[in-house]
């Protein structure tokens, strides 16, 4: 073994023996690696990106400018390290030291491990700050909605009166111009008390305002609900009988109207509120105070007050005469004439009954007589008059019955030609003493006879002496 080492030869071998195989190592490697870092290795490009602000003050300022708000990334990598994901790739806005006013900012990045940037466009935006604005509001409260039939909602009210404070950015500020709550009242039965209502903020085009902080953001509320109701004046009226001998005087209460309860369609109806009284009950000897009990109309649910003390005031009956009272023609046609025959002076006379208190007070102008000749056609008539009379007055029954006779008169006039006399032998000269325009004079004595009734100056002269 020696003897081979210490030849020449044999150790050249050997070295290139050795030269062969550390370069075949060498090449090896170099190819094992080069080989994977190509083929393994990408770009990607991923869009949208959005910013991430930090660092701003917000307790003093606002963000209220971002251009753009979002970035686009080209990265690269080795393709099973590049993410997928937009969350993996973070683009960071770093707001600490930047002042009101719009200034331009660098970006910064973070991006997976074994992620290379390539490019980041952009790589700075601008950006606009504002302070932040506080100013104080008194809220106000409005409703929504319809309540249950028959109820009104009244003026939501804070239970607490107080104002509330809005901060904003100094531009929207300016913009607002109502602090409000609304609270749904829909099919509401009964008031609400103490319900929190949610505050917002308006502007004068009733548009929300983002971004308001308003403190406190909600106020309790007490809302009335009031029952619709309408006051109607009352109107009394007798039944029943007096005792005998007694008249009516008057019927009065203190109560000028009632308020009555409903809906309102049901209210937009009802104008007054009628109410009788049972003289039955009357004890005299001239007045009596009686109570009666007042229920509300069908289809309306209460009436308030529920009842009245009336005041009934009678005295012994009496009858009179009343003279003079005239009769009016009603619903006269234009073309017929009319007439009363009957009474011939067009005026009555009456005997009416009545308390004396009533009586003595009537006049015959307070008496209403009046026939109605509608419908009638011309010639005469007798009918029965419409008599109206004063409160508490009556026709006495040993009055007779009592008619109008009438006479409708065509008052239409036919239009008639008068004839004209043709000239004998159809002679037209005028002659002395004869003129025109109808001025023909007759013979002392005979008869003018139309030849042709159907044709107007036609006529024939028949002497006197003829036939």
């Amino acid at each position: 073994m020696d003897k081979w080492l210490n030849n020449n030869n044999i150790a050249k071998i050997i070295a290139l023996c050795f030269s062969i195989i550390l370069w075949g190592m060498v090449h090896l490697d170099s190819g094992a690696t080069n080989s994977p870092v190509t083929s393994n290795t990408s770009n990607k490009i991923i869009n949208d990106i959005r910013i991430q602000v930090y660092g701003l003050d917000d307790k003093e300022y606002v963000l209220t400018g971002l251009d753009p708000a979002v970035v686009r990334l080209e990265v690269k990598g080795k393709r099973s390290e590049l993410p997928s994901l937009l969350t993996d790739y973070k683009v960071r806005l770093n707001l600490e030291n930047v002042g009101p006013g719009t200034t331009t900012v660098p970006l910064t990045y973070e991006l997976p491990l074994g992620v290379e940037l390539v490019s980041m466009e952009p790589s700075s935006i601008r950006v606009t700050i504002e302070n932040k604005v506080t100013k104080d509001f008194t809220p106000t409260i409005t409703t929504k909605g319809t309540p249950t039939s028959g109820l009104e909602i009244g003026t939501p009210v804070l239970t607490k009166q107080e104002s509330v404070s809005v901060t904003l950015p100094e531009s929207d500020l300016n913009r607002v111009d109502k602090i409000q709550g609304t609270i749904d009242v829909s099919g509401l039965e009964d008031a609400v008390k103490g319900k929190s209502v949610k505050l917002k903020a308006y502007d004068k085009k009733g548009r929300e305002i983002e971004g308001a902080s308003i403190s406190p953001n909600a106020v309790n509320v007490d809302v009335p609900v009031n029952k619709l109701y309408k006051t109607v004046p009352i109107e009394l009226s007798g039944s029943g009988s007096l005792p005998e001998g007694f008249a009516l005087a008057g019927i009065t209460t203190e109560i000028e109207g009632v308020a009555i309860y409903g809906s309102k369609e049901a209210l937009e109806g009802i104008h007054s509120y009628k109410a009788s009284v049972d003289l039955s009950k009357f004890k005299g000897p001239d007045t009596s105070v009686l109570t009666i009990d007042l229920t509300p109309p069908d289809g309306f649910e209460k009436i308030e007050p529920s009842s009245i003390q009336v005041v009934v005031k009678a005295s012994a009956v009496i009858e009179q005469e009343v003279r003079d009272v005239p009769v009016t023609i009603v619903n006269t046609n234009s073309s017929l004439d009319t007439k009363v025959l009957t009474p011939s002076t067009g005026k009555m006379t009456l005997k009416i009954k009545g308390s004396t208190d009533v009586l003595k007070s009537i006049r015959a102008e307070d008496i209403k007589v009046s026939v109605d000749v509608s419908n009638l056609t011309a010639g005469r008539h007798t009918l029965t008059p419409k008599i109206t009379l004063p409160k508490f007055v009556t026709l006495s029954e040993s009055g007779n019955m009592l008619n109008v006779e009438v006479e409708l008169l065509d008052t239409s006039k036919p239009t008639t030609t008068k004839p004209t006399t043709p000239k004998p032998n159809g002679d037209t000269t005028e002659k002395p003493g004869q003129g025109t325009n109808n001025d023909t004079k007759e013979p002392d004595s005979g008869a003018t006879t139309p030849l042709n009734p159907d044709k107007q100056g036609d006529t024939e002269t028949i002497p006197k002496d003829a036939g």
